[in-house]
């Protein structure tokens, strides 16, 4: 594939050790891929996905280390695209050693890939949380139609809505494609010099 920037990304073969991860393309791409494959009633990106998430972190009170993994969590997506649940289970295994694959390379190449490994529950956790918040607030789920998401709706799942969260605010509803890019490249760049200030890069990789 070529990136916004105009680089060549290999997504397999020996290429692949090449590719140069640049935040910039992430920011960029995420911007404009859509979650749930467009099904929301209005645009609603990854990367709006992805500040909500580390938003979801920074209201419980997680430190930066917690909140710049939550934003990170679907930064490979930049290069997979973003494919729903339902198809990723018609896909089976081998999307998942695929994404699996591109998600650790672009996860090492950002320095995160040592938060990931420890605090993997914390992120999977807001993830969810703001998965309830997007059914709830932007899809047509109705639990009196549709059936259950085995994901959101098994017995014991902790993950409920964020009801603070408006997720069709008037300013969220006006933003732009490109304000949701800036907003991801000034948060990412802001979380990296707290975690750098306050020395909380353990158990972050040296490199972040």
């Amino acid at each position: 594939m070529i990136t916004q920037a105009g680089r060549e990304h290999y997504l397999s073969g020996c290429g692949v050790m090449m590719n140069e991860i640049d935040i910039h393309d992430v920011a960029w791409h995420l911007a404009q891929i859509n979650r749930f494959t467009g099904a929301c009633k209005r645009p609603y990106s990854v990367a709006e996905h992805s500040l909500l998430c580390a938003d979801l972190a920074k209201r419980d009170d997680n430190g930066p280390a917690v909140q710049l993994l939550c934003l990170l969590h679907d930064a490979h997506e930049a290069y997979t695209g973003d494919m729903s649940s339902p198809m990723k289970n018609v896909v089976g295994l081998a999307w998942a050693h695929v994404e699996h694959s591109h998600a650790e390379r672009v996860r090492r190449a950002l320095g995160v890939a040592t938060g990931f490994a420890a605090y993997k529950r914390q992120v999977f956790h807001y993830d969810l949380v703001a998965l309830a918040t997007e059914r709830r607030q932007l899809t047509r789920f109705d639990a009196d139609r549709n059936r259950e998401w085995p994901i959101l709706d098994a017995p014991g799942s902790s993950a409920q809505p964020a009801d603070w969260v408006n997720l069709n605010s008037l300013e969220r509803l006006n933003a732009r494609w490109t304000d949701w890019r800036d907003e991801f490249l000034t948060r990412y760049f802001d979380l990296q010099r707290q975690v750098q200030a306050t020395a909380a890069l353990a158990p972050l990789d040296n490199t972040i």
